[in-house]
């Protein structure tokens, strides 16, 4: 190649002036939009798994309100099981009518003072009956049937003397009634979304 020849001159030049224009544009341009593009995307990417963390809380927050509407629908079943302090006098009277149906006389009904357990309180009757074997059998089976929870306990039945036995009233029968009332305030309140 002939550095003196016009065309080899022009052809150098050429190459150089290519290479400084490359040079300014890849420096100058080229770098400054690449960092930019760079972190760009990164920002990209953060947004997107924000994004996507937003959506799996929007569906955990839809499964929540759901397992919330079904745990609370099956609260206010069992609160129905759970009365008001106010409805005593309603379990008394079931009590009363229990006895009743089932032709046992009720002798004695003391009240015991309400034991506080965690959000509800427990109403303890001490009860004694007086009526056949039977009876008492129909006088329990009606208690498990009050619409609210009862329980018995600390059961226990005393046969009576035989020259008492005349109307079929043989056995007394001494136990705890409990019932269970939730305590005021502690209610479940709905919670809105």
């Amino acid at each position: 190649m002939d550095l003196k020849d016009p065309k080899s001159q022009k052809l150098i030049l050429l190459v150089i002036v290519g290479f400084l224009v490359f040079y300014f544009w890849y420096a100058r341009i080229y770098s400054g939009y690449s960092k930019k593009i760079s972190q760009k995307g990164f920002e990209y990417e953060v947004l997107m798994t924000e994004l996507k963390n937003v959506e799996m809380k929007a569906k955990s927050i839809d499964n929540l309100k759901d397992e919330y509407g079904r745990l609370l629908e099956r609260y206010k079943k069992v609160e129905l099981l759970l009365p008001e302090e106010k409805k005593i006098p309603l379990f008394l009277n079931q009590m009363h009518s229990a006895a009743q149906i089932s032709q046992t006389n009720i002798l004695e009904i003391t009240p015991q003072p309400p034991r506080p357990i965690s959000f509800y309180n427990v109403f303890d009757f001490s009860v004694q009956i007086q009526g056949s074997y039977h009876q008492l059998g129909d006088f329990f089976a009606n208690v498990a049937d009050f619409p609210f929870l009862s329980n018995l306990t600390s059961v226990s039945i005393t046969a009576l003397p035989s020259d008492m036995g005349r109307d079929k009233r043989t056995i007394t029968a001494s136990f705890r009634l409990s019932t269970y009332c939730i305590k005021e305030g502690e209610e479940l309140k709905k919670l809105e979304f």
